[in-house]
């Protein structure tokens, strides 16, 4: 994360303390409808814990990463049972950040507004990373037939980038659903559904695209 984008998520995290988020979130009925209660999964950009609480309150096994240092500390004061479930970690070098406690990588990948502060030139590396998460196939070449990626992102509306920046000054690149559906295809994924929300268009500027896709069977 560049400095400019980190600086606003501290300043962010500073905000909610007076102003918390809500303990549900719009990604959370998606993540609920792909994966069974009791699967692990992986928040990757988990901000200050809100949707990993709601999955481990959803009965499922939830760690998340999130580089800024300020807002895992949010996390922790406002879900303090996410208590050793929160590292350090970014795109697009997430290494094995729980290599410890899911050996065998996790059954879901949850990647929700991150990729768009990923440059065109690194996110074929970064959906690589998301999927290096997952459990492996039986020749450790791919993700498991049926392990799950579940992304959120957003469009920015033209004029409202400049120099590759949002209006809060954070790095944003708008990257097409097409485009990111197909660089998952090769490495063995297939789109199995594709939402479009404009429910917050005229306020923020954000067209709000949900995929979920799965490891194809490769018999």
């Amino acid at each position: 994360m560049d400095p400019r984008t980190d600086d606003f998520y501290r300043r962010y995290a500073g905000r909610l303390a007076s102003q918390p988020e809500s303990r549900r979130s719009a990604m959370l009925p998606v993540v609920e409808a792909a994966l069974p209660r009791g699967s692990r999964v992986l928040d990757v950009g988990a901000g200050a814990g809100r949707d990993v609480a709601g999955m481990l309150a959803a009965g499922l096994d939830a760690y998340g990463v999130e580089p800024s240092s300020e807002m895992r500390e949010r996390a922790l004061v406002q879900f303090p049972e996410l208590a050793g479930r929160l590292r350090d970690g970014a795109l697009p070098d997430l290494g094995r950040p729980f290599g410890d406690v899911a050996p065998d990588g996790f059954d879901g990948v949850v990647c929700s507004a991150v990729l768009m502060h990923v440059g065109a030139d690194d996110l074929p590396g970064a959906l690589s990373a998301l999927a290096a998460m997952l459990r492996r196939s039986a020749d450790g070449q791919q993700a498991a037939e049926g392990a799950v990626m579940l992304l959120a992102l957003p469009e920015q509306r033209d004029g409202t980038l400049a120099e590759g920046r949002d209006v809060d000054g954070r790095s944003f690149a708008n990257h097409a659903p097409a485009c990111v559906a197909a660089l998952l295809a090769t490495i063995g994924f297939s789109l199995a559904a594709h939402t479009v929300s404009d429910a917050v268009l005229n306020a923020t500027g954000t067209r709000w695209h949900t995929l979920t896709l799965r490891a194809a069977d490769r018999a």
